[in-house]
């Protein structure tokens, strides 16, 4: 109780709210609760798929940018291997670029 007394007040509220919502929670019925965990499982899926999706995307977006940098450099003349060292990519790729 000391320990709570201490914390500050928003971090009690948040900590009441957070309660509040498990005691809601173990009230359920069975149906309710059953309900509950098909809603939450749901929304934990969908929420993996956006995360997974922007983690592609964000991979994709990079790979194009080294791509575009690399014909860039290409295009005004630097060397092949200034370009690996600055991309990472393979000379095979460069030259595919």
């Amino acid at each position: 109780m000391d320990k709570l007394e201490r914390m500050p007040f928003k971090a009690q509220k948040q900590l009441f709210e957070k309660l509040e919502k498990i005691a809601g929670v173990a009230n359920l019925t069975k149906e309710e609760r059953q309900e509950y965990d098909e809603a939450l499982k749901v929304y934990r899926d969908c929420k993996n798929i956006v995360d997974y999706a922007e983690e592609k995307g964000e991979i994709k977006g990079e790979i194009k940018g080294i791509k575009r940098t690399a014909r860039k450099m290409k295009e005004t003349g630097s060397s092949l291997e200034y370009i690996m060292e600055c991309t990472g990519l393979s000379e095979e790729d460069i030259h595919n670029l």
